[in-house]
């Protein structure tokens, strides 16, 4: 397989434009771990460390798994084609901004899904944040391979979304929503696999088309909630239903009420919960719940904490119920997930 890069006649078989990834990232050496369809490139921008990996897996279908920390603020542009992108992160904030819509800076931020397609040439500015580490998945679709696959619910979906699956026709249009459990746990084991050679990319790709079909389920529901009137929500309510995330993500370990949440922000109970889950599309507890286990999975992988230890800083007085909430998250024990990571 050849990488289409600079000087690469195979160039047009991957959907990332070429000559702007060589601006600033540069070839790793031979460090394709997934095997042969795939490159992993190091980043040159804002004293980065770590790399973005490319992987195809099918004609007319990637992934890119991204796994960087930018040690100083960077801004990069660069062209893209007009294939269809879905956009997971994982961890870490940056910015995008699309310079011909004329539109302000669109923060990327944790546990979202971003959706993006535009007409070929278009030009997009990327914004690094200095400290901040980016854990990500992109998945890069060409029609024919949606049209293949999708063509029976193309009607279900946004309408530039729906003329790109059936006609091929790339329309600006840009969501963003909110990442389900069982989208954050396929992002999080593509990210995390051990796997190695063709074992990892076949595993990588079956992960990577659950991501795909929940990411269009997910664009269906949110279409049909659009289109009903006493579903919508104003700016302020919007705006309200960030700020509860705010808090959230900031006091997850031990989280405050639902009483004391709805009176700092302004909101009955039933409406908080309700706005909360339609914005975000998992329920407070839920969403603190995540927070946790996913911190407890860090301190695993990254500390030599007991796992009572452990238990207690992510907010559990007891381990077994610690054990309980972890494996119901992740399909394995704590234990488990600690000895598989030292492996």
């Amino acid at each position: 397989m050849k990488f289409g890069f600079k000087g690469d006649s195979t160039k047009d078989n991957w959907h990332i434009d070429p000559g702007a990834l060589e601006n600033y990232y540069s070839l790793s050496g031979l460090q394709p771990l997934s095997g042969e369809g795939a490159v992993r490139l190091q980043p040159t921008f804002g004293d980065a460390e770590g790399f973005r990996e490319i992987i195809l897996l099918e004609d007319g279908f990637q992934v890119v798994i991204g796994d960087i920390t930018c040690h100083k603020e960077a801004y990069l542009s660069m062209k893209s084609d007009d294939s269809l992108k879905f956009h997971y992160r994982l961890e870490g904030f940056s910015g995008i901004e699309l310079v011909e819509q004329q539109e302000d800076e669109t923060r990327v931020s944790d546990y979202s899904m971003g959706v993006l397609l535009h007409p070929e040439g278009l030009e997009k500015h990327e914004h690094y944040l200095a400290g901040q580490h980016e854990r990500s998945v992109t998945l890069i679709c060409e029609s024919s391979f949606l049209a293949d696959l999708f063509t029976g619910i193309a009607e279900k979906l946004p309408e530039a979304m729906a003329d790109y699956l059936t006609q091929g026709k790339a329309k600006a249009y840009r969501n963003s929503l909110p990442m389900s459990t069982d989208m954050v746990t396929a992002a999080a084991t593509i990210l995390s696999t051990t796997l190695k050679g063709t074992l990892r990319r076949y595993y990588i790709e079956g992960r990577a088309l659950e991501l795909l079909t929940l990411s269009l389920q997910a664009c269906i529901e949110n279409q049909a909630n659009s289109d009903k009137p006493e579903r919508g929500m104003s700016q302020r309510e919007v705006e309200r239903m960030h700020r509860t995330r705010e808090l959230l993500e900031d006091r997850f370990i031990n989280p405050p009420t639902i009483g004391d949440l709805a009176r700092h922000i302004g909101l009955n109970e039933a409406k908080l919960m309700h706005d909360f889950k339609q914005l975000f599309g998992q329920t407070i507890f839920d969403f603190t719940q995540n927070l946790r286990m996913d911190e407890a999975k860090r301190l695993l992988e990254t500390t030599e904490r007991s796992i009572t230890e452990v238990a207690f800083d992510v907010g559990y007085e007891y381990s077994s119920n610690f054990t309980t909430a972890f494996k119901r998250r992740f399909g394995i024990t704590p234990s488990v997930a600690r000895e598989a990571f030292r492996r």
